[in-house]
């Protein structure tokens, strides 16, 4: 443990702050180490004689619908066969025991090497069980070392008890590197990829590779994690992620005819058991965002893909009461997610459709009437909150934190041979395996082909009737907003104003737009133009946990190329530094004052206040108005949408916009003018621990 970066990180935060979080980590390990003495040497892989059956939901695939993203799927694929994996900005690394990473932000921490026999690294208990397991394994199979952040080389300990483990403890190290991997998120794309040899389509391997490499990879996972040991068994909700994934996988290898023997079988359904049993034991009930809502849909496909017992039917049931319940608390009347983030609302997002589908596909001894009226109508808004925040491009903008969460990837978009994280158009596909809307077709094109082929399977072929009338818009969907009639008040103290010419007038033709004023995001497009600007609360019950320093910024895109775009996350932990900087004020294009931030950082990496106090006082076709007082004084913004001009005018100290010819000018005619302009400077981060030089 490195005292001088948690003393760095520790003299960031005020006192109290810093006190609440050092008891908080000394209790944890306290705690932890009691649990070490009390499991030393017991065996808690859970009793794998007892072999229960693993149910199916999950449709076969036609081919149609894998073969427009069969190359980008065979690629990928080639590489999970090798071991190498490309997760959270790591590029595609080989993960194996004993090897030398590249390193994070000049940081290298040298992994030890393997023994030979993997199971001496793990506590007394659980080494008899675990050879057993490795004996099921191919001989010629390279283990993966599950325990390594591959990127800064440093490894957790797999004999340790989970709860007695640290992060943020040593400066470039982040625990998010294995929890990702450790999600197995790989698995279902290697079931894909075997169904698609089924099919004979070609440029894949054989279908023993796959069916074998799935099997090895499994029973290597599962030896080298026993339940309540190591980094793997820290997050109730990485948990239930995997959990969710192995069984899709599970189930689309079973689907396509792969067959299992009893003995992986057995060690497989007690692997599900023991991750239902974890993270029904350890559900983030003290504060209820993303982390408990996928944690719920995680359980519910343990419960219902296991038989029905007294233990699984509660879960079933306790599932689908919190899933109703979390629906409508997390995500908003308008469709956004409460944290204020939009990839946050991805995830959440997957992981509720997924859910909910599987639910409305149980047998008929396991259904119930789960889901109150205008349940899935919350669903069909979240859908069409990605929709709108999809620019041409295919990417989605960056509001909030940006940290690559998925839940369920089966085909994940591909761009330069690497996984495209902006690209959100799938959530819009899986919404459609129940709506089954023309727009949501043409919205989510070839990338929500499989998802929404999934999800009509899980739901059995039920689908939710939209709510909207035939020829209906969105409710979001030309909403003008006035609060206010004339403005009260002293004219601004200063103002200035940046006017952007346009390369013609096509742009703006057929402009349409779009309002979230629960999420707080208003939003303008076309098909060559994409405008946004970002005003309301942090949501999140106040926590601001995802959320940022952004108020009154803006996104612009003119036919594909990003003139004004946020700078997304960058990375969480590793570098609190880089955290604070990409949540900053300093690191967005709205108006600010000067060497002052109108939220404070340094509540902790994962808190902001909400104090900025913004509002919309007005929307509509041709412009937008808005302020916040996070300052201590108004701070506001205009947008006009003219003819072939786009003009943003800041005012400062006053909720009344500036005269035009009270503010000082400027005007730009492309994407390096306006960034000038506006003082944007910050790096852009394209996904977690990206970041481009350039941009």
């Amino acid at each position: 443990m490195s005292l001088k970066h948690l003393i760095t990180h520790a003299r960031s935060m005020p006192i109290g702050a810093a006190v609440a979080k050092g008891s908080r980590v000394i209790g944890r390990t306290i705690l932890g180490q009691s649990r070490q003495l009390l499991t030393k040497g017991r065996d808690t892989f859970g009793d794998s004689q007892a072999l229960r059956e693993i149910a199916t939901y999950v449709p076969g695939l036609p081919p149609d619908v894998t073969e427009p993203q069969a190359e980008a799927l065979a690629a990928l694929c080639q590489h999970y066969l090798g071991h190498r994996f490309d997760l959270l900005g790591s590029g595609w690394v080989t993960v194996s025991h004993g090897m030398a990473a590249l390193g994070f932000e000049r940081q290298v921490y040298k992994a030890p090497q393997a023994p030979t026999d993997l199971t001496s690294l793990l506590n007394p208990g659980n080494r008899s069980h675990a050879q057993k397991i490795r004996a099921q394994i191919a001989a010629d199979y390279v283990p993966i070392d599950w325990q390594i952040d591959f990127k800064s080389g440093y490894r957790w300990q797999e004999n340790h008890v989970s709860s007695r483990l640290q992060y943020g403890h040593e400066p470039g190290v982040d625990i998010k590197v294995p929890w990702e991997l450790a999600r197995l998120q790989h698995l279902p794309q290697l079931a894909v990829a075997y169904a698609a040899c089924r099919m004979g389509l070609e440029g894949f391997e054989t279908i023993e590779t796959y069916q074998d490499e799935f099997q090895n990879q499994v029973l290597d996972f599962i030896a080298a994690n026993p339940p309540g040991f190591g980094v793997n068994w820290f997050s109730a909700m990485d948990v239930a992620i995997r959990a969710a994934n192995l069984l899709i996988a599970f189930d689309l290898f079973k689907r396509h005819d792969a067959k299992f023997d009893l003995k992986f079988t057995a060690e497989f359904s007690t692997s599900i058991l023991a991750h239902g049993r974890f993270v029904a034991a350890n559900l983030s009930t003290g504060h209820r965002a993303n982390h408990y809502l996928t944690e719920i849909c995680g359980l519910l496909f343990v419960a219902a893909y296991l038989p029905a017992t007294t233990e699984t039917d509660g879960w079933l049931a306790e599932g689908i009461r919190e899933l109703t319940t979390e629906v409508k608390r997390q995500f908003m009347v308008d469709g956004g997610n409460f944290e204020g983030s939009t990839n946050y609302h991805r995830l959440s997002g997957e992981a509720v459709l997924y859910a909910t589908a599987l639910v409305l596909g149980l047998p008929e001894n396991r259904r119930t009437e789960p889901f109150e009226p205008g349940y899935t109508e919350r669903l069909e808004r979240l859908a069409e909150f990605t929709q709108h925040v999809t620019k041409p491009s295919g990417h989605a903008i960056q509001i909030g934190d940006t940290d690559d969460g998925r839940f369920i990837k089966l085909c994940p978009p591909v761009r330069d041979g690497r996984e495209d994280i902006l690209d959100h158009r799938s959530l819009v596909g899986a919404a459609n395996g129940l709506f089954r809307r023309q727009d949501f077709t043409r919205t989510a094109g070839l990338h929500g082909y499989i998802d929404a082929t999934i999800i009509g399977g899980l739901a059995d072929g039920t689908t939710a009737p939209s709510s909207l009338a035939a020829g209906a818009l969105p409710p979001a969907q030309d909403r003008p907003i006035t609060t206010v009639g004339d403005l009260d008040g002293a004219p601004p103290q200063t103002s200035r104003e940046v006017v952007i010419t346009l390369p013609d007038t096509g742009p703006l033709f057929g402009l349409k737009n779009a309002a979230y004023p629960e999420f707080g995001l208003y939003l303008w497009w076309s098909r060559r133009l994409f405008l946004s600007v970002r005003c309301g609360g942090l949501n999140n019950d106040g926590l601001g946990a995802h959320a940022h320093n952004d108020q009154l910024s803006v996104e612009l895109q003119i036919d594909g190329v990003d003139w004004l775009a946020d700078p997304g996350s960058y990375i969480y932990t590793p570098t609190p530094k880089h955290r604070n900087l990409y949540r900053s004020a300093i690191a967005h294009n709205g108006p600010k004052l000067p060497d002052i931030e109108p939220a404070r950082l340094d509540l902790g990496l994962f808190k902001l206040e909400d104090s900025s106090d913004a509002k919309c006082l007005h929307f509509e076709g041709t412009g937008f108005f808005g302020y916040y007082t996070g300052y201590g004084v108004p701070v506001s913004r205009l947008i006009a949408i003219g003819r072939d001009r786009i003009v943003i005018r800041d005012s400062f100290g006053s909720v009344r916009p500036a005269p035009a010819d009270s503010a000082e000018s400027v005007d730009v005619t492309s994407a390096n003018e306006l960034r000038n302009a506006l003082a944007v400077a910050i790096p852009f981060s394209p996904g977690y621990g990206k970041v481009l030089t350039g941009e």
